[in-house]
């Protein structure tokens, strides 16, 4: 029994703000033009005023905002990444997008992982998101911020990847999703996911 439900980490890869409508090639991209206006937009970095420990996903853009917040409720930050081998080669005439980032704010030191980062392929999914991490990728974000038997939630559930890596890692976990479509592929993948047992 969890005591008194308390919410050890909040861990997320809530929606970027990104600019879907640019132009060129980059702009044809499908993962891009299935988010637009639908998961571009980021998130009220308000949410995160009522926890001391948690690890969210953002665009390069949002990174100042997000550490702000650490800041404003006086945490302790660490920025994190996620680095591509295998990066979409359309740059735009900039740099490769082989970086995803990850604020981790914390008042006390818990987890399993002080690595700053995280290195592998993109993987294909076959959940009909266009923007599932790789299990590796919520393995890290999982022992990052999080011990064994801490109660893990997710306001931004997608397909449940982080809800299957924290269980898969020995937590306790509770997800929100607002998309019918997206919740019920993470209830399988989770029931799956409990089926299966700590696979770590």
């Amino acid at each position: 029994m969890l005591a008194e439900n308390k919410v050890d980490a909040l861990i997320s890869d809530p929606p970027y703000v990104l600019g879907a409508s640019g132009a060129g090639m980059g702009a044809g991209r499908k993962y891009l033009q299935d988010i637009k206006n639908h998961i571009d937009t980021g998130f009220d970095v308000n949410l995160l005023d009522n926890f001391d420990n948690w690890l969210v996903f953002c665009a390069k853009s949002q990174i100042v905002d997000i550490i702000n917040q650490a800041k404003n409720q006086d945490l302790n930050w660490m920025l994190l990444t996620w680095n591509k081998k295998n990066p979409t080669p359309l740059t735009c005439g900039t740099y490769l997008p082989d970086t995803e980032y990850m604020v981790h704010a914390y008042r006390r030191h818990i987890w399993e992982s002080k690595t700053r980062f995280v290195v592998g392929n993109v993987e294909k999914n076959p959940f009909d998101h266009p923007t599932v991490k790789p299990l590796y990728v919520m393995y890290k974000a999982i022992a990052s911020a999080s011990a064994p038997g801490d109660l893990v939630l997710d306001p931004f559930m997608g397909t449940g990847s982080t809800g299957v890596a924290a269980l898969q890692r020995g937590r306790h976990f509770i997800g929100i999703e607002r998309e019918p479509k997206y919740f019920d592929i993470a209830c399988q993948r989770i029931e799956h996911a409990l089926a299966q047992g700590q696979l770590f």
